[in-house]
């Protein structure tokens, strides 16, 4: 390939020496060449080569070798460029999940390429019965990552009984349990935790990293988590010394005490999972996490928006005439400094007017405004937060509508979701009756896209918030709606991911799509919110007087230690509100009245607390753009402190959060992590005044950088009345370091 193109350069080179009347005495450098033509040939850097004994794959950054023999193929070799063989070598590396038959055969082969400079080796192979089984493996040109999709149709004349989950990762790691150390989510933790031992079977519903602890290397397993429709999981299986690991799509869910369910495939059907890729990096579960990361910034996620992660204001009533209200609330988020303003639930005709009454669901699925709420339209709310420099949007449900919706006509009855034949919906003492339409309907989908379409038209929308509140389950088994009795949830996967295809198709400024994750569409949180950087996540947070957390605690806030300490008082100082906030400010953040009632307004907040707000929303700006970048969870010297540190991949910039976790320490020493030794960096700590940076070297700030916390200004002021009722929050604190490096 290279041959061939550097022959073409030749005849290019002297064109565009022509072209630009350049004398030149040798054949100018192919990089300036490439540079002037704007040519890219990274993909020359995916190599996929077949042989008699089989096909060897590589980017430079990751190698796998694959072996044929009789009818099989076998997994050789997978490791990292300079890195520890992995793999047990004739291990084999397809997992058929077909019940009908295990006769699988293998049939061909095919190397295609893929989206960005990609390249795809394709193994099929074939049963008795009739299944193709496609196992399709993807490398790009950067990042020691393997991506896996399996696809498996059935051309055989009867129904094929699939396992509840398909497997497109299937390999067996030449590591033995105790060489091997298992990290994965946990409940109220940012980052990979430590998950126990394998010494037996395990089985992961999240993202895991299995870490070497001989060679020092970690493997992260990750994939699709299914939009909330659809599952992900990983199992371990000790084998034979080593570790058989399979991982895939969940497409039926188990219920408790019943069997395994089955997929029923029909003659003529077919069933593809989404992708799931394995990273491979030398370092800990940071340092593989961002590995991976990195690889689907590139090649997987939407492309983040200028100014992202955003801060957004939530708001929404159930009274007549709010508009007027959310006007006037507009002002403040303008001067805070939000950059979107949505409306949440009830918005639409026939939602309730009843104030402070939660229904949310009343009139749920007529995408009409509601004019006894918006007398002068919702256009002109968009318009009033478009002058006031914010974008706007809309909350959805589609998946849901008001059973009086149905009952009336307005919703055709056979567009429901059903389960041996009762309709899916929610009943609930607060909230109007729903009935959940089936998105696996072509009808529904078509409907559905053609609503939203017109919504984001119509009120100039910037973010919609796809909240499926209501649904129930997304399994139906009616038969007429395309899709058979076991594939309900699957057909309503690919068609929630049509819609949002098409949405961001049609619009691609298009943000949002917050509450279930999607790699592929959602530009706010694409994967799991607990294990990929903190840019993408949204968290949704509210006042500290909502109830069952009335002013005057800041418990609601997740401030304290694990076991539920927080702090309580009748006033708070700046240190201890910066602490509440900065705990929040470490990723995209939505406020918002999450009752639907204006006692929860940012503006009904003590005046201490929305200044708290503001100043932290300021600071947020100037560092959030690094919230998408590497992260690295560091570990301070005291016990009862916390740190976690983003940092551009060229370490040029970083910003580190430090807090003292009521701690009985007020000092530590931190290590960063991802710097250059040998620059300098101006480090900026937002407890300060402006003016007093210091310069460190990054081999300084990788030693260790010393902290006292709290601040003694800002926890106490100008005031010596400091007692006991307040000394709780001496034990808590918080700093934000902004490093750039600097020649």
């Amino acid at each position: 390939m290279f041959i061939q193109r550097h022959g073409i350069l030749v005849l290019v080179i002297s064109r565009l020496t022509n072209i630009l009347r350049i004398r030149v005495k040798r054949p100018l450098p192919l990089e300036i060449v490439f540079l002037l033509l704007g040519i890219n040939f990274s993909g020359a850097q995916v190599s996929i080569t077949k042989s008699s004994a089989g096909w060897k794959a590589t980017n430079g950054n990751i190698h796998i070798d694959i072996g044929r023999s009789s009818g099989t193929v076998q997994l050789r070799s997978l490791r990292r460029e300079g890195g520890e063989e992995w793999a047990v070598s004739g291990s084999r590396l397809v997992s058929f999940p077909d019940k009908t038959s295990k006769d699988y055969q293998f049939l061909d082969d095919a190397i295609s390429d893929a989206p960005k400079d990609g390249r795809q080796l394709t193994l099929r192979f074939k049963s008795g019965s009739g299944g193709i089984f496609s196992l399709m493996l993807t490398l790009y040109p950067t990042n020691a990552v393997i991506e896996t999709k399996a696809k498996l149709e059935n051309q055989g004349q009867k129904p094929l009984l699939l396992d509840s989950h398909i497997d497109p990762l299937s390999l067996t790691l030449k590591d033995s349990p105790a060489d091997l150390r298992a990290y994965s989510s946990v409940q109220g933790h940012f980052g990979f935790q430590a998950a126990g031992n394998l010494s037996s079977a395990r089985e992961f519903r999240d993202w895991v990293v299995l870490e070497n602890s001989l060679s020092g290397e970690a493997a992260l397993i990750g994939g699709e988590p299914g939009l909330g429709v659809l599952g992900w999981k990983a199992t371990t299986q000790p084998s034979g010394g080593g570790m058989m690991v399979r991982a895939g799509t969940v497409l039926l869910k188990d219920k408790a005490g019943a069997p395994p369910p089955e997929f029923e495939l029909a003659p003529g059907e077919s069933v593809e999972t989404p992708l799931t890729f394995l990273a491979l990096a030398k370092g800990d579960t940071d340092v593989v996490g961002n590995e991976a990361f990195r690889y689907l910034k590139k090649y997987i996620f939407l492309t983040p928006l200028p100014d992202a992660p955003f801060a957004t204001y939530c708001i929404w009533l159930t009274q007549k005439n709010s508009e007027v209200l959310l006007l006037r609330e507009l002002d403040l988020a303008q001067r805070v400094g939000f950059d979107v303003f949505y409306h949440d639930a009830t918005w639409n005709e026939g939602a309730s007017v009843v104030p402070g009454m939660n229904d949310w669901t009343e009139g749920l699925g007529n995408y009409n405004e509601n004019k006894e709420k918006f007398p002068q339209g919702l256009r002109n709310l968009s318009d009033q937060v478009h002058a006031h420099g914010m974008k706007f949007g809309l909350w959805v449900d589609p998946g849901n509508v008001d059973a009086a919706l149905v009952e009336s006509g307005q919703i055709p009855k056979d567009w429901l979701a059903e389960i041996d034949g009762k309709s899916l919906g929610e009943k609930h003492p607060s909230l109007t009756p729903t009935r959940q339409l089936c998105l696996g309907n072509p009808k529904v989908v078509t409907w559905i896209k053609k609503q939203l379409a017109d919504l984001i038209e119509k009120y100039n929308l910037d973010w919609i918030k796809w909240d499926p509140s209501a649904t129930v389950s997304y399994e139906c088994n009616r038969t007429d709606h395309g899709h058979g009795k076991t594939d309900g949830a699957y057909a309503a996967y690919r068609g929630r991911q049509e819609i949002m295809r098409y949405l961001m198709e049609r619009f691609p400024k298009l943000s949002g799509f917050e509450c279930d994750p999607s790699l592929l569409y959602a530009r706010v949180n694409p994967g799991p919110q607990g294990l990929l950087p903190g840019g993408y996540t949204n968290e949704f947070i509210t006042g500290p007087m909502v109830s069952p957390n009335v002013w005057g605690s800041l418990a609601a806030a997740g401030v304290g230690d694990a076991k539920g300490d927080s702090l309580t008082a009748r006033w708070y100082s700046a240190s201890s509100l910066d602490y509440y906030l900065r705990k929040h400010f470490t990723h995209g953040i939505s406020f918002g009245n999450i009752n639907g009632m204006s006692a929860q307004f940012l503006s009904a907040a003590p005046a201490g607390y929305i200044e708290a707000f503001q100043r932290n929303l300021l600071f947020f700006k100037e560092y959030r753009h690094l919230l998408f970048e590497d992260v690295y969870h560091l570990k301070p010297q005291a016990a009862g402190w916390s740190s976690l540190q983003y940092v551009k991949d060229d370490s040029t910039e970083s910003v580190v959060f430090i807090f003292r976790d009521k701690s009985e320490s007020a000092d530590t020493t931190i290590a960063l992590r991802g710097l250059d030794s040998k620059a300098k960096y101006r480090v900026t700590s937002l407890n300060d005044r402006p003016g007093r940076d210091r310069i460190l070297t990054g081999e300084a700030l990788t030693n260790g950088i010393s902290e006292h916390l709290p601040n003694e200004w800002l926890a106490k002021g100008d005031s010596s009345l400091m007692n006991s009722e307040f000394a709780d929050q001496l034990n808590y604190g918080s700093d934000i370091l902004l490093l750039k490096r600097f020649d």
